[in-house]
């Protein structure tokens, strides 16, 4: 829901939760920053490229191609 409001502000929280605990939200959170396509928050992105779930690691290379940048 952050994402769809493209509202730059919310990208340094939502780029805080890919390092949470709970791997859901760290897979929200990426798609979150995808939506928002902040190329600011790519270093974050490319970071958690090695998170420990798949499906975080799937959900920030789908964001850092809307942002632009293929990993």
């Amino acid at each position: 829901a952050l994402g769809q409001l493209r509202d730059a502000a919310a990208a340094p929280a939502v780029a805080a939760l890919l390092a949470h605990a709970i791997s859901n939200l760290r897979k929200e959170a990426a798609l979150a920053l995808g939506e928002l396509r902040d190329p600011a928050t790519l270093p974050a992105l490319h970071d958690a490229l090695e998170d420990r779930d798949p499906e975080v690691r799937k959900a920030v290379r789908i964001a850092i191609r809307q942002i632009g940048e293929a990993p």
